[in-house]
């Protein structure tokens, strides 16, 4: 399958992982009106990418018309200056089910989480290689396949050569066999990478040879990670680093709490709809939420009081 270069241009860009915002009740219903406010406020900023219903909008406790709610409101508010990326989650009845959902709206790219056998990871990964067949088998639809399970470059390589796999996203928690990939692969593949502001190693990924990253902090603070990218293009990695130290300390939060709690809490704070996570997830505790406010602020992250 040859994917248009427009739509690679389009993909190498950060990726903001929006939120998911709930309403404030027993129910904790998906919030429509504040999902909408929180993406015009994304594209007013100048984020050019917005992936929907993803790890740090909750994708593992959304139910499949949620998924469909949130697509198709994205699309709706921002899929004209934005590339809405869909996702499916690693079930294989729900993401057929998604696919064929997203292909009816007109999305351009999915995200698609790995499939787990009983809450592990495959110990046998022909099935997995299996799976992402059957979906890219199953629809015209590029897909990104989310690396959260460590794959070797063996993996990679396998997952490059199936039609309809447009690229791959690492968090880099490991990030050798992914740099090793992409000095086999090249081209073949677009990689999407993870930001590390602490310690600050973005533009090393860069260096090595990622082409996107993605980031929960533009959910709340778009301008530090737009300007990063910006950044990596024109190979300024002195200033790259200089920016990183500065995002360092909400970097540390974020490692420290669960990611969506801390990405909500924040967007709470500067006068956006973030809200409460749904369980399994915790919500920050109010020593992290002072010490997130106290960040915040001397940061002077815009809207923060």
């Amino acid at each position: 399958m040859a994917f248009s270069e427009a739509l690679k241009t389009r993909i190498r860009n950060v990726h903001t992982y929006v939120v998911t915002p709930f309403k404030d009740d027993a129910s904790m219903a998906v919030d429509m009106e504040a999902l909408v406010t929180n993406l015009q406020f994304l594209v007013t900023r100048g984020v050019q990418v917005a992936a929907i219903g993803g790890g740090t909008g909750e994708c593992e406790a959304l139910t499949p018309d949620e998924h469909v709610q949130i697509t198709q409101a994205a699309l709706e508010t921002v899929g004209d200056p934005c590339l809405v990326v869909a996702t499916v989650p690693g079930n294989m009845g729900i993401a057929l089910h998604l696919l064929d959902e997203y292909e009816r709206m007109g999305i351009e790219v999915v995200l698609a989480m790995p499939p787990l056998v009983r809450g592990k990871v495959p110990s046998d990964t022909s099935g997995l290689i299996d799976y992402f067949q059957t979906l890219c088998s199953h629809t015209s639809l590029p897909l990104m396949p989310y690396n959260t399970q460590e794959w070797t470059v063996e993996l990679f390589c396998e997952l490059a050569a199936i039609e309809g796999i447009i690229g791959i996203k690492d968090p880099c928690l490991n990030p050798y066999p992914l740099f090793q990939a992409i000095q086999q692969l090249g081209d073949q593949l677009l990689w999407i990478g993870n930001k590390r502001h602490d310690p600050g190693v973005l533009h090393l990924r860069f260096q090595m040879g990622i082409e996107a990253f993605t980031s929960g902090q533009t959910n709340f603070w778009p301008e530090p990670e737009l300007q990063l990218f910006e950044l990596a293009k024109v190979q300024d990695w002195d200033s790259m680093i200089t920016l990183q130290k500065q995002c360092a300390p909400l970097e540390q939060l974020r490692l420290l709490n669960d990611d969506a709690a801390m990405v909500k809490a924040a967007m709470d704070l500067v006068g956006l709809k973030g809200g409460r996570v749904r369980a399994p997830r915790s919500d920050l505790n109010s020593q992290s939420r002072t010490e997130l406010a106290k960040t915040l602020r001397e940061l002077k992250v815009p809207g923060i009081a």
